[in-house]
């Protein structure tokens, strides 16, 4: 599958961006253990780095786990705001920004929506276990807060994150190293 990016508009920062497409791929793994690989493509979709769609694990609420085999990255976690049992997609709870590179490993718990960023200058090469594909209800509700929560801009060369108004009493990011998140679920 790729993702180009006239499939990306509807979650960037600037829906009008020139940037690489395909934006990204993901293909089978053809590594023991892994079920797919994923590959960004470097550069920027306006001032935002390349980056995935971004999609909650709504239909099967599963723990992912990633490997980055190369490049450099974020990934952004946003946990979904339930209360009283019940989920408000324009509210996030908390959000993580993890700097990943080759040989990171990160587990992702099913209540927290996430996208990668390549905030390198090289392809991010990702490996991860996830072997339920996707339905649309994983990506709407993305879609509809046009991205996740925060943007990843370039400033500088360096990742900063930028406020996604679409969504309401957004929490400060917290950035994280991989072995600050989770290592079960």
């Amino acid at each position: 599958m790729q993702r180009s990016l006239d499939d990306l508009r509807s979650v960037l920062l600037d829906p009008n961006s020139q940037g690489p497409s395909p934006v990204y791929t993901v293909t089978p793994a053809n590594t023991e253990g892994w079920v797919n690989q994923t590959t960004i493509e470097p550069g920027k979709l306006g001032e935002e780095f390349t980056k995935t769609f971004g999609h909650y694990h709504t239909v099967n609420p599963q723990p992912e786990l990633y490997r980055v085999l190369s490049g450099n990255g974020v990934l952004i976690l946003q946990k979904k705001h339930i209360k009283e049992g019940e989920w408000t997609p324009e509210k996030v709870d908390e959000v993580l920004l993890v700097k990943a590179s080759a040989g990171d490993q990160l587990l992702i718990n099913p209540e927290y929506g996430h996208s990668w960023t390549n905030a390198g200058s090289e392809p991010l090469v990702l490996l991860d276990n996830w072997s339920y594909g996707h339905s649309d209800e994983d990506y709407v509700f993305i879609e509809k807060h046009k991205g996740m929560a925060y943007y990843i801009v370039d400033s500088n060369g360096q990742p900063q994150p930028v406020p996604n108004q679409n969504y309401k009493d957004l929490p400060q990011p917290i950035w994280a190293t991989p072995d600050q998140l989770p290592q079960s679920v």
